[in-house]
């Protein structure tokens, strides 16, 4: 129960993102780098605590970028569009895995009816849109890059442990964005909750919470993001999704919780052929 508390208050407190981001409203770079910097921070004293030595390596730099992608896409989507459809299309990363699957030759028709109603779902939360903005094509690539993180994640995930992994997550988007950083005026408190309440202290829940819960389970607890991040838009900053999107919406969650079972399903069958 702990395990799964753990991931459901990470999930929370990472919903909140989209407060800081346009709160802020500050170049999307720049807030890349105090997002991940002051998370950085935070984790290698944490380390330092638990006495766990980072580790360097190729598979790490590219676990790394990858991450940059998710962190600079995703800041930027929700900087020009709804938190609400910033993050459903963040969390259209399980459905892009799904059509991978099928490209590589696992198929099924599970795996073909949820990219189907994912991509329906995408098509109807875009459909108002009346043409493809930046904001919607950072959006997109964010859940790609995240998309590309779970596979990665899924291979070099048992060579490492979680804290090293995010120590290397952290500290790469940091270097990158900082060349680019504008200095600028900003609440300091905003500055720090961007670090810490919305990545620092989540990615600590996380990391505990995932070794405490089933593998199909803790994924499925944490789409409470996406409603999080909704519910924040529309009674903060007077966002609200029409009905097409809403319908597409909840296409998306199904389609997600969908990919998402039956990526536990083939884990718990792989563990029981092991045993």
């Amino acid at each position: 129960m702990r395990g799964e508390l753990a991931v459901l208050v990470s999930a929370v407190l990472m919903g909140t993102l989209p407060y800081f981001i346009k709160s802020l409203n500050l170049h999307p770079l720049t807030m890349t780098f105090y997002r991940t910097g002051i998370a950085f921070l935070f984790i290698s004293l944490f380390m330092l605590v638990k006495r766990e030595k980072p580790a360097f390596s190729l598979r790490l730099l590219i676990l790394g970028l990858f991450n940059f992608g998710v962190v600079f896409f995703y800041i930027t989507a929700i900087s020009q569009l709804s938190a609400a459809t910033a993050a459903l299309l963040l969390y259209m990363a399980p459905v892009y895995v799904t059509a991978y699957t099928i490209f590589t030759g696992e198929f099924s028709k599970k795996s073909l009816f949820t990219l189907i109603l994912g991509i329906s779902g995408l098509y109807l939360l875009l459909s108002p849109e009346n043409d493809i903005n930046t904001g919607i094509i950072a959006g997109m690539l964010s859940g790609i890059s995240y998309a590309v993180l779970f596979i990665l994640l899924n291979r070099f995930g048992k060579l490492y442990s979680s804290l090293q992994i995010t120590f290397s997550n952290l500290l790469i988007p940091t270097l990158l964005a900082i060349p680019f950083v504008r200095i600028t005026p900003a609440d300091p408190s905003l500055v720090i909750g961007l670090g810490l309440i919305s990545t620092a202290i989540p990615f600590l829940l996380l990391t505990y919470g995932m070794s405490r819960t089933r593998v199909d389970k803790g994924p499925l607890i944490a789409l409470i993001e996406p409603v999080v991040a909704g519910f924040i838009g529309f009674m903060i900053f007077g966002e609200m999704l029409e009905g097409v999107q809403l319908i597409g919406a909840v296409l998306i969650m199904v389609a997600v919780i969908i990919a998402l079972n039956e990526d536990g399903e083939k884990h718990v069958g792989k563990d029981e052929h092991d045993q």
